[in-house]
């Protein structure tokens, strides 16, 4: 899985991609230089860093990673969904009787 997400980090130009672990989680990197990647001295060692926006730094084996895939991955779209539909309902006046 590091070559995949060294080839992606490369791409020119630059695209977003995702990584899914093996938790269900999934990281959403959308600049080439917030991961990093190390293949170990030995086999399973290989390690993956991420450095999110609020400048947390997290580390995982690669060998939790379940998928690599160009875009916003289909979890976090839906994520992103919800947010929007809780906002328009809570801001946008939604179910809301206009006066």
């Amino acid at each position: 899985m590091t070559d995949q997400i060294r080839l992606l980090q490369s791409r020119a130009p630059f695209e977003t991609f995702s990584i899914e672990l093996a938790n269900g989680r999934v990281l959403q990197i959308h600049d080439r230089h917030s991961v990093a990647t190390t293949d170990g001295t030995r086999p399973g060692e290989a390690v993956i860093g991420v450095l999110h926006t609020n400048g947390a730094f997290e580390v995982t084996n690669a060998s939790q990673v379940t998928s690599v895939s160009v875009g916003v991955h289909p979890k976090v779209k839906q994520q992103l969904a919800s947010r929007m539909e809780r906002i328009k309902k809570t801001f946008g006046g939604e179910g809301k009787e206009e006066s």
